[in-house]
């Protein structure tokens, strides 16, 4: 029986609340159900998941962190953890509090005491990556694995390229430098790493990480049909998470540069994903939709003229990219959207950066100069061939096997 110890920065549910949840809830469950497999899990859990918890499964032996509810106990854990969220050279990041990194020490305490011994180790996310050093405490002889859903120095980069202020861009420029050491340092402390595509693993490479050490997996994202096209001619669609400031700035980004260039076109700009800013909710008029969460995608997707992805931020495979791929919706975007997709401007989708770029484009696309549809349907076969879910699932296993068995069998010689 294999012992499989994951920590995790989000629990695993199948409605997760973004696109790495997805993932990881994919990828622990065909682990989980393999019946060679005892998998235990620690993971960070927010509020608005904890009604998700009886959705995980059974098979799964679960131990959850989170912060404390308790108005004294909140206060406290907030000046206890004053440092860690605001020290740009804390070695943990800013994302995760001391107060759960305290709690993930204090379960790990709890399964040492239980005499739980775990074969292998999954970190899961950079920010539990980082804590590499107080988990081998306990488990020195474990086979470590990071699962980078993204290379987080790369995300913080460009989010210190994009500050003005040159105050708060010396600070960000420390804690990038300090996160992209410490994330090269942990990712060389663990046996194997894998990245959720392409990109991010020659990234690693051009930082010196050894390339037998690093795979990669494929992103979960729903395959689902392929929508009923019927478009309006009208509709240019995003979606996203709107509490994700790469996804609220996408938008208004669009509203603020694009939007002006077209007003001689009957077009529209509608935005879907759960819980959108007030910010971005204030822009909302005729020729803007804000739609907050919606049940399903597919009626806006088989009627939109095209999808337009101008990000301006975050790093690792744009999950929403591939879906809307997926399901045949002509796709317009930049170098930030489209990396880690093996996809062809002008085969697979438009390659956009500037405001000019995306008017012509979408002018182009208004006024049948050219068949959008073509492309969409080019992308959907590249989908359909490049992205296989179980064959991922079966290469990242049978790594991780091999290593654990060539672990055991090194400490049986001893």
């Amino acid at each position: 029986m294999r012992k499989i110890l994951f920590i995790s920065m989000c629990m695993p549910f199948k409605k997760a609340f973004h696109a790495g949840g997805k993932t990881f809830n994919y990828y622990i469950n065909k682990f989980a159900n393999d019946s060679a497999n005892e998998v235990t899990l620690i993971a960070k859990v927010l509020p608005e998941e904890e009604e998700y918890i009886k959705e995980v499964n059974s098979n799964i032996d679960a131990y959850y962190v989170c912060t404390p509810k308790n108005k004294v106990k909140k206060y406290l854990s907030y000046v206890k953890s004053i440092n860690s969220k605001f020290n740009p050279t804390y070695p943990y990041g800013n994302v995760l509090t001391k107060e759960i990194f305290d709690q993930i020490e204090e379960k790990l305490k709890q399964l040492k005491e239980k005499e739980y011994c775990p074969d292998i180790i999954v970190l899961e996310w950079t920010w539990m990556m980082l804590f590499i050093d107080k988990v081998k405490k306990y488990y020195p002889d474990a086979v470590y694995i990071a699962s980078e859903h993204d290379v987080s120095f790369l995300g913080l980069e460009r989010k210190k390229d994009n500050i003005k202020n040159s105050f708060f861009k010396y600070k960000q420029e420390i804690y990038y430098q300090n996160i992209k050491k410490r994330e090269l340092q942990c990712i060389n402390e663990c046996d194997y790493v894998v990245t959720h595509n392409e990109k991010d693993r020659k990234l690693l490479l051009e930082n010196n990480v050894n390339e037998e050490r690093v795979g990669t997996i494929t992103p979960y994202f729903e395959k689902p049909n392929i929508v009923k096209r019927n478009s309006n001619f009208k509709d240019i669609v995003f979606y996203g998470a709107m509490n994700r400031t790469e996804n609220s700035e996408t938008a208004i980004w669009f509203i603020k540069n694009v939007l002006p260039r077209l007003e001689d076109l009957d077009v529209r700009f509608v935005i879907i994903g759960n819980k959108p800013p007030e910010e971005l909710k204030k822009l909302e008029n005729a020729r803007v939709e804000v739609t907050g969460f919606v049940d399903s995608v597919e009626p806006y997707f088989s009627k939109a003229m095209c999808l337009a992805a101008p990000l301006q931020g975050g790093a690792g495979i744009k999950v929403k990219i591939l879906e809307a791929m997926a399901m045949g919706v002509p796709v317009i975007t930049n170098q930030i959207g489209i990396e880690g997709i093996d996809a062809e401007n002008g085969i697979h989708y438009f390659y956009c950066e500037t405001p000019k770029e995306y008017e012509t484009i979408i002018r182009k696309i208004y006024e049948k100069e050219i068949d959008a549809e073509i492309i969409a349907q080019n992308a959907v076969k590249m989908i359909n061939d490049n992205y296989n879910l179980e064959k991922s699932f079966e290469k990242y296993s049978k790594k991780i096997y091999d290593l654990a068995s060539a672990a055991k069998d090194v400490k049986n010689e001893e």
